[in-house]
C-alpha cells in the first residue's frame, strides 16, 4: 500500500489542495466562520471550554464546527473523483497496474489530511484562551479526536457522491444533502416528530449522536466502531462504483463483486448498530467526570451486605433523555463490575410488566412525560428512569434521573447515608436570635441538602443563658446583625477553645434599597467581626469588593436586561484540599479579609477564597448601581489587586474554623438562580470541618467550573481577532507565498526550455 504509486497519488491530490487558491479559500472561510461563531457564544457564557465550538445543537446564526464540516467537506471532496471522471484519467488509472482500492484509499487519505489540517488550524482558539482560563486539555483532545472521526466519515460520504457523477457541482449538492440528512436525523427536534422506535433508530445511526458523546471528553469503543463502520460502508460502496467503470455489468466477476460489497456494507451497518452492546471507554477529562471516584470506591468497599440497585426504565425511552439512559446504564454496569459482588443491579420495565409496575409504584417511582409531535399534533410520551437503592432494611429512591451530571454523587451519598448508623450522624448547631440569616427562609436549599447528611439543631436561647454547644459537632454562624450578649460570646469562645469546629459567615456591610440609586450599603455594627479579629487576627473589613473582570451577569430591570455586576464576584478557590478541586464560587456583596501578622499565634491561617487580580474595594458603598456607577469608570488598572474573601483556621487545640467575608453566598437567591455549585462547595467546607470529606471529591465533579477571566477588553479583543482574522490572514500569506514559489518555478522551467531551443 505504501509503494510509490500510492504515495504519488496522495501527493498529486494534496497538490490539488495546497497549490490551488480554492484550497486556501476553503481553509480561510472555514477557520474564520468557526472562530467567529465560537467567540460569539463563548464570551457570553464566560466558560473556559470549547463546548460552543463542538456543540451538536443546530443554529443558523451560530454554526458549530460539526455543522460547518458538513458544508465544508463536500466542497473539499467534490473534485476527488468527479474531476478524474470528467478528464478521463480515472479509466486510465484503473487500466494501469494500480489496484482500485489503492486509488480509493489515496483519495480518501488526501481528503482526510486536508480536512484534518483545517480542523487543527482552529487549535489557535484553545491555545489563545489559556491566557484567560484553565482549559481542560483532556476534553479538548477528545473533541478534536472526535472531529477527525466525523471528518473521516464525511470524506467517505463525499468520495461516494463524487464517484456518482462527472459534475463537481452535482457531487457537492449530493454530498451536502446526504451529510445533512444523516446529521439532522439525530437532532431531538426531528426525533420528537417521529414514532419512538424509528426516532431511536435514526438517532443511533446519526453521526451527531456519537460525536456528541466523544465531544464530552469520553472516547467510547461503541462510538469508534460506529464511525469505522460508517467509513467502511461508503468506501465499500465507492469501490463498487469505481470497479463498475472497467467491468461488464453482465460478467460473473462484477456480480460476485456486487454480492461481496453488499455483504460488507450490511456487515458494517450491523457492526455500527449492534456494537452498542460492546463495553470499553476512555475518560480523557481532567476531572475524570466519567470515571468512578476513589470516594465512591471507598464507600462500596465499606459495604457489609449486598446493596441492591433497582433501575426502573422504559424499553423505548423518550428521545429527550435517550443519552441519559445510556450514561446511567453504563455507570451502573461499571459500578456493579467493580463492587466485588457487593452490588447487584436489577433492571425493571414497568410499562411492559405489571409486577415491575407495582414495584415502581411501591417505591414512589412514576413515569415522566415528554412532549413529542406526531401528525401535526403534540402528544405526551412517558418514560421511566428511576432508581431505588436497598441496603438491609433501608431504602433510598431517586424518582427520575434527568441528567448524568451529579448522578454518581447521588448514588454515593445515598449509599453512605444507608450504611451509616443513625448515632454516627453529626450535629450542626445553627446560631439564631441575633439577626442571623434564617436557615428555613433565606437558606432553605442549602440546609435541606445539609440535613441529608447531618442533624440540624437551632441554637436560640435567652441572652442570659449559655448556648447548649455541648450537643453539637459544628457551629454555623450566618451573619449576626443584632447585639450578642457576653454570655453567648463566651459560650462560643469556650466551645472553640475546646477544639470546636465552626463555619462563620460575616457581613460587615448590609444591603438596603434606595429610591435614587437602587442598592446602598450600610454598616453592620454587630457583625461579630470584633470577636473574630481579636481571637484569630482575622479582620473582615467594612468594605465591598468588586471585580471588573470576574463577575456574574444578573437581571436588573423589569424588561429582563442582564448586566455584568462587579459587586457579585466570581471568586477563586485558593485551597483545593478543603474545597476538593472546586474552582470557583459566586460571592455577592463580599468584604475583603485581612490577616494580622502574629508570629506566636497558635493558629494556622490560610487563604481559602480569593478574587482575581482585577478586583478592587469600595469603601463608601453609597451607590451599588451597575449602570451609572462612577467607581467603575474611574478605576485605574494599577488600583486593582487580589483580595482574600475567606480563610481557613486550624488551631493547636484541634479546632477548625472557616471565616468568610460574605453571608449571601449560601442563600436561596444565589444557589437557585446564579450558582448552584455554591451549595456543594458549602458542603465541602462542612466536610473539612468535620474531617469527614469522603464525598467531597465526588461533589467536585459537579462543582468544577472553568471561567474566562480577561485582564482587559483589549485582551479579549486580541484573542478574538487573532483567531477570526489573524490566522486566516496567515493562511492567505502562506497561500500567496506558495503561488509565488510555483510561478517562479514555472518561469525557470520555461526559461530552461527556451535555452534548449
Amino acid at each position: 500500500m505504501f509503494s510509490s504509486p500510492f504515495v504519488a497519488l496522495i501527493k498529486k491530490d494534496l497538490k490539488g489542495y495546497f497549490d490551488q487558491p480554492t484550497g486556501y479559500l476553503l481553509l480561510v472561510i472555514f477557520v474564520a466562520i468557526s472562530s467567529w461563531s465560537f467567540f460569539k457564544t463563548a464570551f457570553l457564557i464566560g466558560e473556559a471550554s470549547l463546548q460552543p465550538l463542538f456543540t451538536v445543537e443546530f443554529s443558523i446564526d451560530r454554526p458549530s464546527l460539526p455543522w460547518l464540516m458538513t458544508l465544508f467537506i463536500p466542497a473539499a471532496t467534490m473534485r476527488l473523483l468527479s474531476e478524474e471522471q470528467r478528464d478521463g484519467t480515472l479509466e486510465t488509472l484503473l487500466t494501469h497496474p494500480i489496484r482500485a482500492w489503492v486509488i480509493l484509499l489515496s483519495k480518501f487519505l488526501s481528503g482526510l489530511i486536508f480536512v484534518t489540517v483545517a480542523v487543527l488550524v482552529t487549535l489557535g482558539i484553545p491555545l489563545s484562551l489559556t491566557t484567560a482560563g484553565d482549559m481542560d486539555w483532556g476534553a479538548i483532545t477528545s473533541q478534536y479526536f472526535g472531529s477527525i472521526f466525523l471528518g473521516a466519515s464525511l470524506v467517505a460520504i463525499g468520495l461516494f457522491t463524487s464517484s456518482l457523477t462527472r459534475n463537481q457541482i452535482i457531487s457537492f449538492i449530493l454530498g451536502l444533502t446526504l451529510g445533512m440528512i444523516l446529521m439532522i436525523m439525530g437532532l431531538e427536534i426531528v426525533a420528537i416528530t417521529l414514532p419512538p422506535n424509528i426516532a431511536s433508530l435514526l438517532q443511533l445511526l446519526s453521526p451527531i449522536t456519537h460525536f456528541d458523546n466523544i465531544s464530552r471528553g469520553l472516547i467510547d469503543l461503541r462510538d469508534i466502531m460506529y464511525f469505522s463502520s460508517l467509513i467502511a460502508t461508503f468506501l465499500t460502496a465507492t469501490f463498487l462504483i469505481m470497479r463498475s467503470k472497467t467491468l461488464s455489468h453482465e460478467s460473473q466477476q462484477y456480480l460476485n463483486l456486487r454480492l461481496g460489497v453488499a455483504g460488507l456494507i450490511i456487515l458494517s451497518i450491523l457492526v455500527g448498530w449492534f456494537g452498542t452492546s460492546i463495553q470499553g471507554r476512555l475518560d480523557l477529562t481532567e476531572d475524570k467526570i466519567f470515571t468512578l471516584s476513589p470516594a465512591t470506591k471507598e464507600i462500596v468497599e465499606s459495604l457489609d451486605d449486598l446493596l441492591t440497585i433497582d433501575l426502573y426504565l422504559s424499553d423505548d425511552p423518550p428521545v429527550q433523555v435517550a443519552s441519559v439512559y445510556r450514561d446511567v446504564n453504563d455507570f451502573l454496569d461499571d459500578l456493579e463490575s467493580r463492587s466485588n459482588n457487593k452490588i447487584k443491579v436489577t433492571r425493571h420495565y414497568p410499562e411492559d410488566n405489571p409486577q415491575d409496575y407495582q414495584k415502581a409504584f411501591n417505591a414512589g417511582i412514576e413515569a415522566v412525560g415528554f412532549e413529542r409531535q406526531s401528525q401535526g399534533e403534540f402528544q405526551i410520551k412517558t418514560g421511566y428512569l428511576g432508581v431505588s437503592l436497598t441496603y438491609l432494611d433501608k431504602r433510598e429512591v431517586i424518582p427520575f434521573v434527568e441528567t448524568i451530571n451529579g448522578f454518581e454523587y447521588k448514588i454515593a451519598s445515598l449509599t453512605d447515608k444507608m450504611i451509616s448508623i443513625d448515632t454516627d450522624r453529626l450535629t450542626i448547631g445553627v446560631l439564631q436570635g441575633h439577626g442571623e440569616l434564617s436557615p428555613t427562609e433565606q437558606m432553605l436549599t442549602f440546609f435541606s441538602v445539609l440535613n441529608e447528611e447531618y442533624d440540624l439543631l437551632p441554637l436560640e436561647s435567652d441572652p442570659n443563658e449559655t448556648l447548649p454547644l455541648e450537643f453539637i459537632d459544628i457551629l454555623f454562624i450566618g451573619s449576626p446583625s443584632e447585639p450578642m450578649s457576653d454570655i453567648h460570646v463566651n459560650s462560643i469562645d469556650r466551645y472553640l477553645d475546646n477544639g470546636g469546629k465552626a463555619l462563620i459567615n460575616l457581613q460587615p456591610v448590609l444591603m438596603e434599597t434606595d429610591e435614587n440609586v437602587g442598592f446602598v450599603g450600610v454598616d453592620n455594627r454587630h457583625s461579630f467581626n470584633n470577636y473574630v479579629s481579636s481571637k484569630y487576627g482575622v479582620i473582615v473589613e467594612s468594605n465591598l469588593v468588586y471585580d471588573t473582570q470576574s463577575n456574574v451577569d444578573i437581571p436588573f430591570t423589569n424588561s429582563g436586561i442582564v448586566l455584568p455586576y462587579p459587586y457579585w464576584v466570581r471568586a477563586q478557590i485558593a485551597n483545593n484540599n478543603i474545597a476538593s478541586n472546586a474552582n470557583s464560587l459566586v460571592m455577592p456583596w463580599a468584604s475583603s479579609i485581612g490577616i494580622l501578622n502574629q508570629p506566636k499565634s497558635e493558629y494556622e491561617i490560610m487563604p481559602l477564597i480569593r478574587t482575581s487580580e482585577f478586583a478592587s474595594v469600595d469603601n463608601n458603598y453609597n451607590n451599588l448601581n451597575p449602570i451609572e456607577n462612577p467607581i467603575f469608570e474611574n478605576t485605574l488598572q494599577n488600583n486593582n489587586f487580589q483580595s482574600d474573601l475567606g480563610v481557613s483556621i486550624k488551631g493547636n487545640n484541634n479546632s477548625r474554623v472557616i471565616v468568610v467575608g460574605d453571608a449571601e453566598w449560601l442563600t436561596d437567591v444565589v444557589i437557585n438562580n446564579i450558582a448552584s455549585t455554591n451549595g456543594l462547595i458549602g458542603l465541602n467546607f462542612i466536610d473539612w470541618l468535620t474531617e469527614e470529606d469522603t464525598l467531597a471529591s465526588v461533589r467536585s465533579k459537579i462543582v468544577s467550573e472553568r471561567n474566562l477571566i480577561f485582564s482587559s477588553d483589549s485582551h479579549k479583543n486580541i484573542i478574538r481577532y487573532i483567531n477570526i482574522a489573524g490566522i486566516p490572514f496567515l493562511l492567505i500569506i502562506f497561500g500567496f507565498l506558495k503561488f509565488i514559489q510555483r510561478r517562479n518555478k514555472g518561469f525557470k522551467s520555461n526559461l530552461g526550455n527556451t535555452n534548449e531551443r
